[in-house]
């Protein structure tokens, strides 16, 4: 599968759960909900809001750890991408987030008057991959780091189809959204 049919098989899968999630809430009016996106992993990671099918806005960069408070609404779309090599990164092992609105009670002796919005805390952490999958990333990162072409190096291995088909995705993820590492140079 190339690169290209990847990046369109997931925008398609995204739409698909956005129907969904529309169907969900066809009942249900545009509400705001009050969210804090958590960098949980140690790499610097972008927010993405999706506005409409292929239209994706970055809102705010996270450094490893940081947080940010976040007013959306439930018809939002929001995913998560490495900010150096563009892999997506999770929320609760999925790769697309839907805000859901969380109200509770003022007063618990009266659970069902009197509700109020709280912010939800949406933790975004690395995904959880397979074995095969850690190895690809690996080697790809070691040929740009080695090899001038390595495009042409990936085609000339002598390895099964689909393997060259998924180093050559990993390939043009980092190619498509990497950025250079900033180096810290010592003072003199």
């Amino acid at each position: 599968m190339e690169a290209g049919n990847q990046l369109a098989i997931d925008r398609l899968i995204a739409l698909n759960n956005r129907n969904l999630q529309r169907l969900i809430q066809a009942q249900q009016d545009e509400v705001e909900v009050y969210v804090m996106f958590v960098n949980t992993t140690q790499r610097t990671v972008d927010l993405f809001w999706v506005r409409e099918r292929e239209i994706e806005n970055m809102q705010y960069t996270l450094k490893p750890f940081e947080e940010v408070r976040v007013n959306t609404y439930n018809t939002h779309t929001w995913f998560f991408r490495d900010y150096y090599t563009g892999e997506r990164m999770h929320v609760r092992s999925q790769r697309v987030f839907y805000p859901v609105r969380i109200r509770v009670p003022r007063d618990p002796q009266r659970p069902l008057e009197d509700l109020r919005d709280v912010r939800s805390q949406v933790l975004i952490h690395f995904p959880l991959r397979s074995l095969k999958d850690n190895c690809l990333w690996l080697i790809v990162k070691w040929l740009k780091r080695t090899v001038n072409e390595p495009r042409q190096y990936i085609n000339g291995y002598m390895i099964p189809a689909t393997l060259k088909q998924h180093l050559l995705l990993v390939l043009r993820t980092l190619e498509t959204y990497s950025r250079p590492v900033p180096v810290a140079r010592m003072r003199r």
